[in-house]
C-alpha cells in the first residue's frame, strides 16, 4: 500500500478545496483526506474567498476550479494570494480553459491540473506542493532569526554607545576647581534628560563622582 503524502505523525496540512461540482468536491475531498490533508470545501468562489478572509491562520495551500459561476478561480487565486503571499494555488482546468490557466499561472498559481484528474499524476504534484511549502516555511523561519538577530545587534550597539558615554562622563581628571565637580554633574543630568541615561544609572553616576570628591 502506497504510504500517505503526509505521514500521520505529522501535522496535517489545511487546504481548501474550490469547486462548483458536488460530485468532484467530495470525491477529491475524499483523495486528499487519505492523503493526510485538512481539507476544508468551498462550492463556490464566493464561499471560498470568505474562508480566505476569516482564516487564521492562512491557508498554505488552496485547489480551485477555474471556470465556476460568479466569482472565478482566478478571483480566488487573487484573494488566497492577498491573505498569504506565500501560498501555493494550483488550479483545475477543464478542456477549453488553456488559456485562462495560463493566465493564471502568469498571476502567480503554482501550476495545473487538466481534468479529469490522473491521480498517480495527481498525487505526484501534491508531494511536490507539500515540499514547496516546507521550504517555504524553513525560509521564513531563517528571515524571521536574520530579522530577530539584526535587532540584538542593533540593541547591543546602542547600549556599548550608552556605556561609553557613562564610562567617558565618570572618568576621573584633575579638577580645577569646584566649579568643575559642579559641570561633570550637570553633564550627567544632561544626559538623562536626553535620555541616554537612565535614572538608575544616573543615580550611580552621581554617586560615583561624589565618592570621588570626598576622597
Amino acid at each position: 500500500m502506497t504510504p500517505p503524502i503526509i505521514p500521520p505523525q505529522s501535522p496535517r496540512q489545511r487546504l481548501l478545496l474550490v469547486d462548483d461540482d458536488p460530485l468532484l468536491l467530495e470525491t477529491l475531498q475524499g483523495v486528499l483526506a487519505v492523503e493526510g490533508f485538512d481539507v476544508t470545501c468551498a462550492a463556490s468562489g464566493e464561499e471560498a474567498e470568505a474562508y480566505l478572509n476569516r482564516a487564521s491562520p492562512p491557508f498554505e495551500l488552496v485547489l480551485t476550479d477555474l471556470v465556476m459561476p460568479g466569482r472565478s478561480g482566478m478571483d480566488v487565486l487573487r484573494s488566497a494570494l492577498r491573505a498569504n503571499p506565500s501560498c501555493t494555488v494550483l488550479v483545475l482546468s477543464g478542456f477549453g480553459t488553456m488559456r485562462e490557466a495560463t493566465e493564471a499561472m502568469d498571476q502567480g498559481a503554482y501550476g495545473m491540473v487538466s481534468k479529469p484528474l490522473q491521480i498517480e499524476s495527481f498525487r505526484h504534484t501534491l508531494r511536490r506542493i507539500v515540499e514547496r511549502i516546507h521550504l517555504i516555511a524553513e525560509r521564513d523561519a531563517l528571515a524571521a532569526q536574520v530579522r530577530a538577530l539584526k535587532l540584538l545587534v542593533e540593541t547591543m550597539e546602542t547600549l556599548q554607545g550608552r556605556m561609553e558615554m557613562l564610562a567617558e562622563a565618570m572618568t576621573p581628571e584633575p579638577l580645577e576647581s569646584g566649579r568643575k565637580d559642579l559641570k561633570e554633574l550637570q553633564d550627567l543630568a544632561n544626559l538623562r534628560k536626553r535620555g541616554l541615561l537612565s535614572d538608575q544609572e544616573f543615580d550611580a553616576a552621581k554617586k560615583a563622582l561624589l565618592s570621588k570628591w570626598l576622597s
